[in-house]
């Protein structure tokens, strides 16, 4: 029996350890369910409460404050229904829901001004518009201007050229004009180099043909009636090329030389053409003196201090020495040029660099100006759109606001002193981002004019300095 002792004490510890296991794992059977009971349940209340529809989900923060300029107001968050209102989807069920909870954080059991900037962060969270950036547009600098290279121009005497030009082309169709150069006689080479000419003038360019000494003959008996031939065979006008070869075409070389006769008659077809709007050029090809008695110089002179004040140059065509300081004299006397041309290449030389530098300044100075005005316009414009939405999109905020203020203030009898408090923040902020976004509008307005004066006037300054002042 004595033996039998310690097995019987082992048993027992045997049987009363596996007693307590089952008990401890039936325990932690039952407490399972619970753990996972519990876990759900805080899971579903997660879930009910992010499913919860604005304004239920609204949750105010300590940290909130209304924006006080016009970057805070364009960097906020819009509200959760601003885009109803944009979209004019807002209707009177939503306004309902918001005037409720407005009247629930109003019958909190806290400080006034606790409750007042509750409502206040309700209404910025809910309906707070989508500014679109006024404050942070910046409207576009100056121009940059190409450079253009015009060291082989012709500065047309360092006159300004205006956008209206007038062309009066005097040709010599005296008798000298029949001597050959080469091939061609002087007649047909000059009219070659005049076609050239006008072709490639600008398109708005007008243009007269005059010539002279194209009747009678070299003789004395014809001198008179040769001498009183001047003639305009195309009158003022746009260039026609059908027109204007047809007359080319018909002139021959004849007679004497009255230059200053040409010139006074060039004069009175330019006289309706004032030099405060237009820029009269007179180009006048010959090869020789006058020789028809008249006092060409002076004729010049009085033209340059008339109203149409004619840039005057004269084109020497294969001039003999004597006759040269003549010529010479006519251009000096206008305050023109005297252009010395040998042959056809000089002759298409000088008038290709009055058309370069006539057309080029002229496409420069209207494409820049054009490129100025295009600039100026479309930051007016966009500075318009978005000061007009940025103004329609806080007096909607304004407007729905008080309109939610006065809804909830009538169905729910609101504390007056967070009325108050709620309606005047909100009336504050209105004005002064409305009265902030007006003044940035002006300046940024103010420096859109002031762009496109100091961009017109250097275009202005270049443009003269390189055709003339």
């Amino acid at each position: 029996m004595k033996k039998l002792l310690p097995l019987i004490a082992i048993l027992i510890l045997i049987i009363t350890g596996c007693g307590k296991a089952e008990e401890k794992a039936e325990a932690e059977a039952k407490k399972a369910p619970a753990e996972v009971t519990d876990k759900k349940k805080e899971a579903a209340a997660d879930k009910e409460e992010n499913s919860k529809e604005w304004p239920d989900s609204f949750k105010p923060e300590k940290d909130f404050s209304v924006p006080q300029t016009l970057e805070e107001a364009e960097k906020m968050t819009p509200g959760e229904w601003w885009e109803k209102i944009e979209d004019n989807e807002w209707n009177d069920s939503d306004q309902i829901k918001l005037a409720e909870k407005i009247g629930e954080i109003d019958s909190l059991d806290i400080s006034e001004e606790k409750r007042a900037d509750r409502v206040t962060q309700l209404i910025f969270k809910s309906i707070y518009p989508e500014l679109p950036g006024l404050g942070s547009y910046q409207p576009r600098e100056n121009i940059s201007l190409e450079t253009l290279d015009t060291g082989s121009n012709l500065k047309l005497n360092g006159r300004e050229v205006k956008e209206n030009i007038n062309v009066a082309i005097i040709l010599d169709a005296s008798g000298s004009m029949n001597a050959k150069q080469g091939s061609k006689t002087k007649m047909e080479i000059a009219k070659e180099a005049i076609n050239g000419f006008v072709t490639n003038l600008p398109d708005n360019t007008k243009v007269s043909f005059t010539i002279y000494g194209h009747k009678g003959t070299g003789d004395d008996k014809d001198k008179e009636l040769s001498c009183s031939s001047v003639e305009e065979i195309y009158p003022m006008s746009a260039y026609n090329a059908s027109s204007f070869g047809t007359v080319l075409n018909t002139v021959k070389p004849s007679g004497w030389t009255p230059i200053a006769a040409s010139l006074t008659h060039a004069g009175e077809k330019l006289k309706s053409f004032d030099s405060a709007s237009n820029t009269n050029i007179i180009y006048l090809v010959s090869d020789g003196k006058e020789t028809c008695d008249g006092k060409p110089q002076e004729v010049a002179a009085n033209l340059a201090k008339s109203n149409i004040q004619p840039i005057i140059n004269v084109i020497g065509f294969g001039v003999d020495q004597s006759d040269r300081s003549s010529l010479e004299t006519i251009a000096s006397s206008a305050g023109g040029r005297y252009i010395s041309a040998e042959n056809q290449a000089d002759l298409e030389e000088e008038f290709e660099k009055s058309n370069d530098s006539i057309g080029k300044w002229i496409s420069w100075s209207n494409e820049h100006t054009s490129d100025a005005i295009n600039q100026s316009n479309e930051d007016t414009s966009d500075l318009i759109s978005l000061n007009n939405k940025t103004t329609s999109r806080l007096i909607a905020f304004d407007n729905t606001a008080t309109s939610v203020l006065i809804r909830a203030n009538n169905e729910y009898h609101m504390d007056p002193d967070v009325y108050d408090l709620v309606n005047e923040t909100i009336d504050d902020f209105y004005r002064e981002i409305k009265d902030q976004a007006d003044d940035d509008y002006r300046a940024k307005k103010e420096k859109v004019d002031e762009t496109y004066k100091t961009t017109k006037d250097t275009i202005d300054q270049t443009y003269e300095q390189n055709t003339g002042n």
